[in-house]
């Protein structure tokens, strides 16, 4: 009985999408689930959190695709981290102010980004991008 409620519960806290052709886009006022994984053949990932719910210990999304990227913000003070496997398609990141952003991976061709110096204790947006083509951008909101 025990470990059927934990499967429920870790059900609940994973949004999966599975998808051929076809992406991942979530916008407005939503509540995020502790984890987000996409996985496509062709199809990126458009998370806009700036109006969402987002959990305590912060979000995580795992994303993997043949052709397709991953877009996505976040609002101030919020910690997440993206694992990110593209073999085409990158990684558009946008934070507010005093968002630390670490960037990590692998791309063969494509640029990335340093990353964007935060305030010490603050939020922490933690990148791990691998991909053929595609690099990590990083910006911050105005």
């Amino acid at each position: 009985m025990e470990i059927a409620k934990n499967a429920e519960t870790a059900a609940r806290r994973t949004e999966w999408s599975l998808a051929l052709l076809g992406g991942l886009k979530h916008r407005g006022g939503f509540t995020a689930r502790e984890r987000t994984v996409h996985v496509a053949a062709v199809g990126g990932a458009k998370l806009d959190h700036t109006g969402a719910v987002l959990p305590a210990d912060g979000a995580h999304l795992v994303k993997a695709a043949l052709v397709g990227g991953a877009e996505l913000a976040y609002p101030e003070g919020a910690s997440a981290e993206v694992d990110a496997f593209s073999v085409f398609g990158g990684v558009d990141l946008t934070v507010p102010a005093g968002t630390a952003v670490e960037v990590s991976g692998f791309s063969l061709l494509g640029g990335r980004s340093k990353g964007v110096a935060g305030e010490p204790g603050g939020a922490v947006v933690k990148v791990r991008s691998y991909s053929l083509v595609g690099g990590v951008k990083v910006r911050q909101a105005a």
